[in-house]
């Protein structure tokens, strides 16, 4: 009996249900299909929130591309000085005036000082990095003998060595720099 109450109340809860799928959730093709239907965004670039071109200079706006504002058509013919801009090199740049010996100059220097602003920041990067190293080995409250000492011990003598790398670097940029006279 009381399997044929279970059975009847199950039936009845199946006949009340919600048709099947009706309510699940789209499979990962209905997804896709979806997605494909939509428009791609629109991508906005500068030239559409300024609302014209940029071509030509402020003088002559639209100038290279033939816009009605430069008095231009499009079909015109190059004048002869746009010839010569032709035959360049795309990559060239226009012919630059050489630099004078005092410009070249004020080039290397600060070269030279940009070199040796950085080998004096790994100066004293390797110093404080020797002076952490150093206080863990001062430390005495962990074993002295363990393994973590030996790393230790082994990080700063290559910190030692960096260090002694870095200021020769700086001396070896501060005699460039009386050889040149740069200071």
């Amino acid at each position: 009996m009381r399997t044929m109450i279970a059975a009847g109340v199950v039936a009845t809860l199946a006949c009340l249900a919600a048709p099947v799928g009706a309510d699940a959730p789209k499979t990962m093709g209905e997804a896709a299909a979806a997605t494909e239907k939509k428009k791609p965004a629109k991508v906005y670039t500068e030239d559409d929130l300024h609302g014209r071109a940029k071509t030509g200079t402020y003088s002559q706006p639209g100038a290279e591309g033939g816009s009605a504002m430069a008095g231009t058509s499009p079909s015109a013919s190059p004048s002869p000085g746009d010839e010569k801009k032709t035959d360049a090199k795309p990559g060239a740049a226009p012919s630059e005036k050489p630099k004078t010996e005092d410009e070249l100059r004020a080039e290397q220097e600060t070269a030279w000082r940009d070199k040796l602003t950085q080998a004096q920041a790994d100066v004293s990067t390797w110093s404080a990095e020797v002076n952490r190293l150093q206080g863990g080995m001062n430390d005495n409250t962990g074993p002295m003998y363990g393994p973590g000492r030996a790393a230790r011990a082994d990080a700063l003598e290559n910190a030692k060595r960096q260090l002694a790398a870095a200021q020769q670097s700086v001396e070896s940029l501060q005699e460039e720099g009386r050889r040149n006279r740069f200071r």
